[in-house]
């Protein structure tokens, strides 16, 4: 009966300092009045992540003032979304409740007392880390299978609250439980983005897109899945009965091109997610094949072999001729990938007897090898931005042996400073990079099949203590992830 309790004690002490973060200045002590938190407002204190140190923050349980069906399991899964979204933030030391019995006392206590108690915090110290920031959620039901989310976050060293938002409250329409995962990503992207000062670009709304082989079938197809791999984001978007490949992002992350033998060729298409329409990107004679979206998100780069041999050519999203053939050279060019300025392309061609990595200028001139490593090489990738503690951008790919069992790389644009991704035991490839590149995902058969895992791009472990994260828990082979943008 008394944990019960608590747990009513704490919905009020959450309605109470929510609707304060709203009603007055957010360097004011928190009242205690009760009344409902303020739908779609905000209130941000300062933060204080210092320069070089993450900042370290306590996780409270989710809490409900009303009970509903599958409760347990519905906010324990808001509690693990929570816990992983910010340490994969790579912005904050996290510790949850369950993690330390004094944690949880201060939090028993605070709902007991109707208050924060500031002093308890900041005496409070877990690991040796003193805390700088406590997180707590509220799932509040709205009807059948509609729910709302209320996020408060305080700032100990302020003694403030720093953050105080409502999703899916009055006037907005309440979300179902389909989609609590994405309300959940959300709140977590508003955290990492308030407390870092947007520092850091939150990853927890992007998602994959990868190819699915299906168990026994020789069929492959487009899918989506939320970039935490939790099975219910799964879906999949094509359904021709044949094999759909190489899924690249639209820059505005609203489409995806992809090639298909749907029609016993391999031809180019692009598919808008919002409608659903397809339309046909390439499909002349020969090969049609690795599109690649510039980022003016208005013309892609692909490897076309019409004439006979594989090159690269510039074509409008809108498809018709090429508006321009980038290599002329004998040997076969492919997988071509642009940078973020869109001023160079890197590509696979086998010119020098060997498939490696080459960087061209956008107008197809300045051919340079890129990839010296003593290995075959395949599907470059630019990063989106310099990766954490760098200052330029580096591209990731994948060498490999006459076996064909690959391992993934990521380099610097003149070819120095290369770090190892994975670690040999596998097959490892078809690497894409996060939206901030803090990490590089790509398929691997560690796992007995190939699977999406997730890496750091520097080979550190992750926050969560594993040196890789299996995203796909979907049946068959999971291949050449793509990551989304936003």
């Amino acid at each position: 009966m008394k944990s019960s309790l608590v747990r009513g004690s704490w919905a009020v002490l959450f309605f109470c300092l929510t609707f304060s973060a709203f009603a007055q200045d957010a360097n004011a002590p928190a009242p205690t009045s009760p009344t409902n938190l303020t739908p779609g407002q905000q209130v941000i204190g300062p933060a204080v992540v210092a320069p070089g140190r993450p900042a370290v923050i306590m996780l409270g349980k989710p809490t409900t003032q009303t009970p509903f069906t599958n409760q347990d399991a519905i906010l324990q899964e808001l509690y693990d979304l929570f816990d992983f979204d910010l340490k994969m933030s790579n912005a904050f030391v996290v510790y949850t409740e369950s993690y330390s019995p004094q944690a949880a006392y201060l939090f028993r206590q605070d709902a007991e007392r109707g208050t924060i108690d500031y002093i308890g915090w900041k005496q409070l110290k877990v690991d040796g880390r003193e805390l700088d920031y406590l997180a707590k959620v509220e799932l509040v039901p709205r009807g059948e299978g509609q729910f709302a989310l209320n996020l408060l976050v305080f700032d100990l060293v302020q003694e403030t609250r720093a953050i105080g938002r409502a999703y899916g409250g009055e006037p907005h329409p309440p979300f179902p439980r389909s989609a609590l995962r994405r309300a959940g990503h959300k709140a977590t992207s508003d955290v990492i983005s308030t407390l870092t000062n947007d520092r850091i670009t939150p990853i927890t709304e992007s998602r994959f897109a990868f190819v699915n082989q299906a168990p026994g079938t020789k069929t492959k197809e487009i899918c989506l899945i939320d970039y935490d791999g939790h099975p219910s984001s799964f879906q999949r978007i094509t359904y021709y009965n044949s094999s759909t490949l190489f899924p690249d992002w639209s820059p505005t992350g609203d489409a995806l091109a992809y090639v298909s033998l749907k029609d016993d060729w391999a031809d180019s298409f692009i598919q808008y997610l919002g409608s659903g329409e397809v339309k046909k990107l390439a499909a002349f004679k020969g090969t049609n094949t690795t599109p690649r979206w510039a980022p003016d998100n208005q013309n892609l780069a692909i490897s076309l072999s019409a004439e006979g041999n594989a090159e690269i050519y510039l074509m409008s999203k809108n498809g018709g001729k090429p508006l321009k053939r980038l290599t002329h050279n004998p040997a076969a060019d492919i997988s071509p990938d642009f940078s973020p300025s869109g001023n160079q392309i890197a590509f696979t061609s086998d010119r020098s007897g060997a498939p490696k990595i080459y960087i061209m200028d956008s107008e197809g001139a300045a051919t340079r090898l890129l990839s010296y490593i003593d290995r075959k090489c395949d599907t470059p990738f630019w990063s989106p931005v310099p990766p954490p503690g760098e200052n330029d951008l580096r591209v990731a790919f994948c060498g490999f042996y006459d076996n064909l069992q690959g391992d993934i790389y990521t380099v610097r644009p003149d070819g120095q400073g290369m770090i190892p991704i994975s670690d040999g035991r596998s097959d490892n490839k078809n690497p894409t990079w996060s939206p901030n590149a803090h990490y590089v995902a790509f398929a691997s058969n560690r796992g007995g099949k190939y699977d999406i895992y997730i890496a750091r791009s520097d080979g550190k472990p992750l926050a969560t203590g594993d040196q890789y994260y299996r995203v796909t828990k979907v049946a068959g082979d999971n291949l050449q992830p793509s990551w989304s943008p936003n």
